[in-house]
């Protein structure tokens, strides 16, 4: 295994460029609600000798909204490919990744329950309510749990078309 990430710097905002092949339609507002309530934390991953951004375009686009002039860099001397392979990777791991839906339900409740809420987080109250409407049995009038992870796994299947068509 080799480990790519050569160096880490504070650079400039304006010296970053947005991968202009990168697929990824971010949520900008939500990551400035973010940095706001929580601190930039974490870095954004750019190629060295291009500056396109790797991963991390919508945070460059968060921070640039905000006024901010610097943010922590993390370089990686790797190829064009290469590159697009980490720019796809980075967007398609976080597509495949999914939540213990109560772990989920009780970090959100123990939040909301607290002086600042939920803010900060990506979720609202709203949001909120509809998981524990869909972890409810039989919510959706289906009793057989095997169909119920069919289901889950069909949604969590064609997510991305419903997020694509949401936003057309």
């Amino acid at each position: 295994m080799k480990i790519i990430n050569e160096k880490a710097e504070i650079v400039s905002t304006n010296k970053l460029v947005p991968h202009p092949k990168n697929p990824r339609q971010g949520d900008v507002g939500t990551i400035i609600e973010s940095i706001k309530e929580n601190g930039w934390y974490g870095t954004i991953v750019a190629q060295q000798g291009t500056n396109f951004i790797l991963a991390g375009n919508h945070r460059w686009q968060a921070a640039e909204q905000l006024g901010m002039s610097e943010v922590p860099v993390t370089w990686v001397d790797v190829d064009d490919e290469t590159a697009l392979r980490i720019l796809l990777a980075d967007n398609r791991t976080s597509d495949l990744a999914s939540h213990d839906d109560n772990v989920l339900v009780d970090l959100l409740n123990d939040l909301s329950a607290s002086t600042t809420g939920l803010a900060g987080t990506g979720w609202d109250e709203d949001a909120l309510d509809n998981l524990l409407t869909m972890l409810e049995p039989n919510a959706l009038k289906i009793d057989d749990r095997n169909a119920i992870d069919n289901l889950q796994e069909y949604l969590n299947t064609v997510k991305i078309v419903l997020q694509i068509s949401a936003e057309l």
